[in-house]
Order: structure tokens, then sequence, then C-alpha cells
């Protein structure tokens, strides 16, 4: 039998690992629906946050992150970034947070009825590493991601001018 402050210790990790998880999600729907708005990424990141782009290149702050993921997004008609598998390790007001990610990528200059989706778009699937820290506001923001590319099929485009950004 389980005690009372046992089940509260359990249950405030359990919500913590939720809300740690939605707070990656987020930045990621973000990316999906280019809401690259200062205070949308001033919600999701800490102001010194540090994003590692799957090239090795990296931003710092909100600011910095939005305009130059507007820049690249406004590459593409849709995209779409799917996580799963997410492992949440919480030590206090700090947490890491690994998921698997499959991310499509479709150009905005494919013809629209293109039925070979490798033709009018990339699909790469990756290792997202994510590090949150609990602000004096109690949200968890990100502080720094990375995402490790493991595979990509498709066309690739401009992808290498990603990194001019």
């Amino acid at each position: 039998m389980s005690r009372p402050e046992e089940d509260r210790s359990a249950l405030s990790y359990f919500l913590d690992s939720e809300r740690i998880k939605q707070a990656v999600n987020r930045y990621y729907r973000a990316l999906d629906e280019k809401d690259f708005g200062e205070s949308r990424l001033q919600e999701l990141f800490t102001p010194d946050a540090r994003l590692t782009r799957p090239h090795g290149t990296f931003l710092v702050g909100p600011k910095n992150i939005g305009d130059s993921q507007s820049k690249s997004f406004a590459r593409f008609r849709n995209t779409q970034h799917i996580l799963t598998g997410h492992d949440v390790e919480i030590d206090g007001d700090a947490a890491t947070v690994r998921a698997n990610l499959i991310a499509i990528h479709v150009w905005k200059d494919s013809p629209p009825a293109e039925r070979d989706i490798l033709k009018s778009s990339f699909i790469a699937g990756g290792i997202v590493t994510s590090k949150l820290l609990r602000s004096a506001d109690g949200k968890w923001r990100i502080s720094s991601a990375e995402n490790r590319v493991i595979w990509r099929a498709g066309s690739f485009g401009n992808m290498l001018e990603t990194d001019k950004l």
C-alpha cells in the first residue's frame, strides 16, 4: 500500500512529465503552423535558448530562432512533424526529453497534384533531444534543442541553404 505523500510525489512527477512533453510538442506545432511570432516563441523557449540544427549550426534566443525558422519554413507549402516515444527525465526544475521524430516537408513550388511524395517533398527521421527549465512562473520552457537526423528520403531541393537562413 502506498502512502499519500508517495502518491502526491508520483502524481506531481507525472504532471510535470506531461507538461514537459507538451512544451516540446508545442514547438513542433509552431513549426507546422508557421507560428514564429516572438511572443509565441517566448512562451516556448528560455531567453537564452539554443537550437542546434541538423547540420550543426545553432540559433540563440526566441527572436533569432523565430526569424530564422520563418525564413527557412517559407520554402515549404506544408510540414508535419510527428514526435513519439518521449522519454522524460526530471531533476528538480530541469528536465531532459528524448523523442523520435519523423518530419515531412512539402516544397512550396511543387505541383499541388504531385502524386509522388518523394518528388515533391523530403522526409527525415531522427532523434530530438531537448533540455527544459521550469521558469519562475512555473511553466516549462526549452533551454536547448537539437535534432540528430538518422535518415532522409525524397527531394532535397535547397536544403543545404538552411544554414544561411
